[in-house]
């Protein structure tokens, strides 16, 4: 075990050595495909707009005059607030709303609202619902959180009898675009430069079965190993004898 244990940390420190001996490349592939995956992002970005409404779920009226709130109105609001996340997704539920914001004027379809629209629980909270919408118009983002607010009670009124949904926090209108992710793509790309050098390096040190030490030649053939034979051929080139054979006679 402990010969294995050895062998395996000289290969690892082997291979940690070819590696450094490459980290130029190493690093210019870091650069080059981080320096591509931030410029294809910065080029191919279309400016998006964000508006956000915050809902919640609220007993009602008769409940709420009750001092203290039950543990089984707390399951009923989290169940209400699961309910609806899934309700506001639902096809009759994005036609009704494409239909509302076609009269107002934005030409949106029922899927293209659907890919628009992000729908969260709160964690903390688990009856405050976050309803998000991304365009790429700042007023159709917050046209559609608005419609939103105003169907809220409508879509899950009639599932809980004495709990429904109403406005927590109203939408803004976006103040500019959202920001690109060209910045988080940079650091992707390079991560993958990294990881894909390294393995290119590793495969080909691997895959090369070439001896390329005495040491090694030792262990694999067991002859004890004396030393190198040098290549003397350059060193008699250009002179009048070259190495086992007579040079050309110069003119």
């Amino acid at each position: 075990m402990e010969e294995k244990s050895k062998e395996t940390t000289i290969d690892i420190g082997k291979i940690l050595l070819v590696v450094w001996d490459k980290i130029l490349w190493v690093i210019l592939s870091v650069a080059i495909l981080a320096s591509a995956c931030y410029i294809v992002t910065k080029i191919t970005w279309k400016p998006t707009y964000s508006s956000e409404i915050q809902l919640y779920t609220i007993m009602s009226s008769a409940v709420e005059k009750e001092t203290e709130i039950t543990t089984s109105q707390i399951s009923i609001r989290r169940s209400v607030a699961a309910l609806y996340v899934k309700a506001i997704k639902k096809s009759d539920s994005l036609k009704q709303m494409a239909q509302k914001l076609g009269d107002k004027g934005f030409k949106i379809t029922p899927s293209q609202l659907n890919r628009a629209l992000s729908i969260s629980i709160d964690s903390d909270t688990s009856e405050i619902i976050h309803v998000r919408a991304k365009t790429n118009d700042a007023e159709l983002s917050y046209a559609i959180c608005e419609i939103v607010g105003n169907d809220a009670k409508d879509i899950v009124g009639d599932a809980y009898i004495g709990c429904t949904v109403d406005i927590f926090n109203h939408p803004s209108l976006a103040a500019g675009p959202d920001k690109s992710n060209a910045l988080r793509n940079g650091v992707i790309g390079g991560f993958a430069g990294l990881v894909i050098s390294v393995a290119v390096i590793v495969a080909i040190y691997l895959l090369d079965k070439s001896i390329k030490s005495g040491e090694e030649l030792e262990s694999i053939s067991g002859i004890r190993y004396l030393g190198d034979i040098p290549d003397i051929t350059d060193s008699f080139k250009g002179s009048r004898y070259e190495y086992g054979h007579k040079a050309k006679t110069q003119s």
